[in-house]
């Protein structure tokens, strides 16, 4: 089961935040040293003075990103798109030019008596539409500046989820191939001891019924106990034991306290398997040896067998392609595996950082 994905932060507060503070700089930066309004002058008119020209400096800011960015983020520069971007970086500036225009010269001066050029002996329109541009150019660069930021990381969060999800997805594709693979190869076991009649049948089938309830209800989560995970390899050797009929060599020894370790699930049944299906099982010289060493933090695996040359099958099959492209996706650059396969042997040695 995976965890749910967290829910990205809206982005409307902190945009709230800022703007509300820069609003209160203004207002006190104003009516602090009271240069524009005579003193005595109601604190309201500092406030809607302040809002006023916080309108101007936000429409500054947020025009361009989608006048001006908006045609040019997303698809592939061409001219018509620069030209889109250069018609909009226009318009923004009028645009600002004009809702200034109107707040000065038709709000505050006739509501408020605030009139910003009384002093000003070179006013002209040509100067009015001049200082317009630049004294709010810093504020569309930094309307384009948060633009391409904001895209480029939505661009990498939407890589990262889209990376996510097929990883999910083959995680779910993997994960389904061992389920059918352990069927295929236990059932014919069952079945050949149903065949013979044996005695061992019943017990086999108890056994693959636990089996199939660990992994029905706990192999699907991302991680389980390590202890329920060794169960349950223990249980598949118990399995191929009685498929044997106890002429099964095989010496399983792990050293290290089990504490609560961590662990994919069924990743190291494939190995297993892989001994069983391909290995020499009733050769007392020459035993399956399986040794697991553990720590609180990591966790070193070795398989070796020799090879039963009666089996045609390719070595390996889907379990160990399998089992490699688990470890790649579930601990990148926590795990080592090392495959030693010869004409006459083959060992795998994994040590995985828990």
């Amino acid at each position: 089961m995976t965890a749910a994905r967290p829910r990205s932060f809206p982005e409307w507060p902190v945009h709230l935040l800022i703007w509300a503070l820069l609003l209160v700089k203004d207002v006190v930066s104003m009516y602090g040293p009271t240069t524009y309004l005579a003193p005595g002058t109601a604190a309201t008119a500092y406030w809607l003075l302040g809002l006023g020209y916080l309108l101007i400096n936000a429409t500054a800011f947020y025009l361009p990103v989608g006048l001006v960015a908006g045609p040019v983020l997303g698809s592939a520069l061409s001219w018509p798109l620069v030209g889109r971007a250069t018609m909009g970086l226009v318009l923004t500036l009028l645009l600002i030019t004009t809702l200034r225009y109107g707040l000065e010269f038709h709000v505050f001066k006739p509501f408020l008596g605030f009139d910003n050029y009384q002093l000003n002996k070179a006013f002209t329109a040509q100067w009015f539409v001049e200082n317009s541009v630049r004294y709010y150019f810093d504020y569309v660069l930094y309307g384009l500046l948060y633009a391409f930021i904001r895209h480029h990381l939505l661009a990498e969060r939407r890589q990262r989820e889209t990376q996510q999800a097929n990883t999910t997805a083959e995680l779910t594709f993997l994960r389904s191939q061992l389920n059918p693979h352990f069927l295929f190869n236990t059932i014919n076991d069952i079945y050949a001891l149903v065949y013979q009649k044996s005695d061992a049948a019943p017990g086999a089938l108890l056994k693959l019924s636990e089996l199939l309830r660990y992994m029905l209800r706990e192999a699907h989560h991302d991680r389980v106990l390590l202890t329920r995970e060794l169960d349950y390899l223990g249980g598949l050797i118990e399995l191929q034991r009685l498929g044997a009929k106890d002429n099964l060599h095989f010496n399983y020894q792990l050293r290290g306290r089990l504490n609560g370790q961590v662990i994919a699930p069924l990743l190291l049944v494939s190995f297993v398997e892989n001994a069983f299906k391909h290995g020499v099982l009733t050769d007392p010289a020459q035993p399956v040896t399986l040794q697991l060493d553990l720590t609180a933090t990591t966790l070193d695996f070795c398989l070796h067998n020799a090879k039963n040359h009666q089996q045609k099958d390719q070595l390996g099959g889907i379990g160990l392609a399998n089992v490699r492209r688990r470890l790649e996706l579930l601990y990148p650059s926590r795990h080592t595996l090392a495959v030693n396969d010869t004409p006459t042997d083959f060992q795998v040695t994994l040590h995985l950082d828990l």
